[in-house]
């Protein structure tokens, strides 16, 4: 198995992504490819010669953390970034892990890769600890923003990744709303609501908040500004605790305030394609690097976006949702021009 790794993503680089690659390989039996400026690179490697199972694939320019994704796509084609996912394309590789600019990975990998059958676009699926384990957060940030159909594909590409991936039988996922209630919330999570319980896809309805870590749901879907806003906001939350070393320990998994405290940032996989791309936070220094390494070759071997892409219960619903979104539109676009005729018809009479 081979990992290729952006060697020029993240805050960090190329520094802590080298680093973080060498405590990933006492680890891990999967080789890892190092792409980026090959000068760069050597200059991070230790005294003497590198470890056999690290390789070197020189890729002259970088994705800055700030440009914009699509933009970059089409400037920087020999990018580290570009050419690790070219590689995986190819399938020279088995999986490719960045903490680059995450707009720059998504448009990249939908581009190269391509997306499931009957996906509008991908979703970041990310786990965070709750009081029985960890919980999904769906769309971590892939998209900032999301329409109705948006967020029920998200849904249903989580139940299908929870089914494959964790053996869960009856995955329980919600929309994350400011109220249970069916009146409650913006017009896009209602009418999300109700396109997957027309299309009988089976979900938890609305899931405030306060309710994500009691263990009464697997995961939650919102849009990626949201979700990528909570996520950071549970780091800080994390390092406040850490700092301040009131975290206990305890229970069966510890408690949530010590697993949040001493919780890693790892990476996240990229829900929606047919290969496994997962995307690490910027900020991730060498042992979150090699987390997301370890949690790379996990995704692997589980072949669980194989699975997904065959799933036909996933591409059913799917299928359903999109329908379901199109008799809408047409619907909508149907009154308004009525409404138009309408108003027509009654000008034709002109003023008295």
């Amino acid at each position: 198995m081979i990992i290729a790794l952006d060697a020029m993503g993240g805050d960090a680089a190329p520094d802590e992504v080298v680093r973080g690659a060498y405590l990933a390989l006492e680890r891990s039996s999967a080789r890892i490819l190092l792409i980026g400026d090959e000068e760069k690179i050597h200059r991070c490697l230790s005294v003497g010669p590198h470890p056999p199972a690290l390789d070197i694939l020189h890729a002259p320019h970088a994705v800055g953390m700030g440009e914009i994704g699509p933009l970059a796509l089409r400037k920087k084609k020999p990018s580290s970034l570009s050419v690790a996912i070219q590689q995986l394309a190819q399938g020279s590789v088995d999986a490719v892990v960045s903490a680059g600019n995450s707009a720059a990975i998504v448009a990249t990998a939908t581009h190269t890769l391509g997306l499931l059958q009957g996906v509008k676009r991908p979703a970041l699926a990310a786990a965070v600890p709750s009081l029985h384990g960890h919980v999904l957060l769906a769309d971590a940030g892939a998209h900032t923003q999301s329409n109705s159909l948006h967020l029920a594909q998200t849904l249903c590409l989580t139940l299908s990744y929870l089914r494959r991936r964790f053996g869960a039988e009856h995955p329980r996922v919600g929309l994350l709303n400011v109220g249970r209630e069916s009146t409650k919330g913006p017009k896009v999570i209602r009418d999300a609501a109700a396109l997957l319980t027309q299309a009988s896809v089976p979900f938890e309805g609305f899931v405030e908040p306060h309710e994500i870590f009691s263990g009464e749901v697997d995961a939650v879907v919102c849009d990626g500004f949201l979700g990528n806003a909570l996520l950071k906001l549970l780091e800080g939350v994390g390092e406040a605790l850490r700092v301040s070393r009131t975290a206990a320990v305890g229970g069966k998994h510890g408690s949530w305030a010590s697993r949040l405290a001493g919780a890693e940032l790892s990476a996240a996989p990229l829900l929606g394609l047919g290969k496994p791309v997962l995307v690490a936070h910027g900020r991730s220094r060498a042992k979150e690097v090699a987390n997301a390494v370890l949690a790379a070759e996990k995704l692997v071997e589980s072949a669980v976006l194989q699975m997904m892409a065959e799933d036909t219960e996933l591409i059913e619903r799917l299928a359903a949702l999109r329908s379901q979104d199109a008799l809408w539109r047409l619907g909508r676009w149907s009154r308004r021009w009525r409404k138009t005729l309408s108003k027509a018809e009654t000008d034709k009479g002109g003023g008295p």
